[in-house]
């Protein structure tokens, strides 16, 4: 994967911390990429009609120059402030089109008004589901100075577009650690024996004990052949093999390891291609605690399309 040439950073001007902005900042510094530091303004159909006239262009303005300033503050590498108005993911999805970004950063969950750890809002989703370009959703506080990073592959799938999706997840996951300075990623699979339950139901305890054993010798040989196939950027030491539905033991390594920024693909379900995200994708988000970059499949289309395009 080719080092990051465009940038858009989506944040909230009238906010006192931007950790998606500290963290855009120093990718852009480090691969040489331009910075586009974006807001979006959305005035509900509804308001307009109680709104004074001017008002709407006020609040525009405001923001406009809330942005310039923030983006004037920004050192060691030259930002571009652009205002958006419409719907936030639309928006910012229609930017990475009209100017080829190839990656959007924005803060994790900063449209939900819990504290503490929480899902993803609303905007997050769309963005997952519908942005062409690889998404990194960072988690609210001081982003690490360098992060742990690891990426979730699913090493046994025989299915060929699986198999190129888990290479663009790991060429992520190591050009996010090679700007960021960080250590080699780890390379995580959750595993799940075909069958268990049908064969642990019929066959006596050391013939399954037998199956599981092979199962895992099974799993743990294809991560290690996906680790070896990049000419030595990974060691053994770097590759975790959990027996589990990934949902329960994705968090619970990003927790038990102490993850900053884990790395997965999304895939289209449902039929319906460039809509959803895949089933086990979604149930993984939901319990993640750390910051998460996301990568299509290829082919991937957006349903966002261009005016005139």
């Amino acid at each position: 994967m080719e080092s990051f040439k465009s940038i858009l950073v989506d944040i909230d001007a009238t906010a006192s911390a931007q950790p998606a902005l500290e963290r855009a900042i120093l990718l852009a510094k480090r691969s040489g990429a331009t910075l586009t530091v974006a807001d979006a303004v959305t005035v509900p159909d509804y308001a307009r009609h109680y709104l004074p006239a001017g008002i709407e262009e006020r609040l525009v303005l405001d923001r406009r120059l809330q942005l310039a300033r923030i983006a004037k503050q920004v050192s060691d590498v030259q930002a571009q402030p652009l205002l958006l108005v419409g719907r936030p993911a639309t928006a910012l999805i229609e930017e990475v089109l009209r100017s080829n970004h190839d990656l959007l950063l924005r803060s994790h969950a900063r449209d939900l008004t819990t504290s503490g750890p929480s899902g993803f809002g609303a905007v997050d989703m769309e963005l997952l589901r519908k942005c062409p370009c690889p998404v990194l959703l960072v988690r609210q506080g001081q982003p690490a100075t360098t992060p742990r990073i690891a990426c979730a592959i699913d090493a046994s799938s025989e299915d060929p577009d699986m198999q190129a999706l888990n290479r663009k997840v790991v060429e992520l996951a190591l050009l996010m650690a090679r700007c960021l300075e960080s250590d080699s990623p780890t390379l995580f699979h959750a595993w799940v024996p075909f069958g268990e339950r049908a064969v642990r139901k019929y066959a006596v305890d050391d013939e399954f004990a037998a199956y599981l054993e092979n199962a895992r010798q099974r799993a743990g040989s294809s991560l290690t052949r996906i680790a070896r196939s990049f000419e030595g950027q990974f060691d053994a030491r770097a590759t975790v093999l959990r027996r589990g539905e990934p949902q329960e033991v994705i968090p619970e390594f990003v927790v038990s390891e102490g993850i900053d920024m884990l790395v997965m693909g999304t895939v289209a379900r449902g039929g319906i291609s460039g809509m959803l995200i895949g089933n086990t994708a979604e149930r993984v988000l939901r319990k993640l605690p750390c910051s998460v970059a996301t990568v299509k499949p290829d082919g991937f289309v957006s349903p966002v399309r261009l005016e005139n395009h």
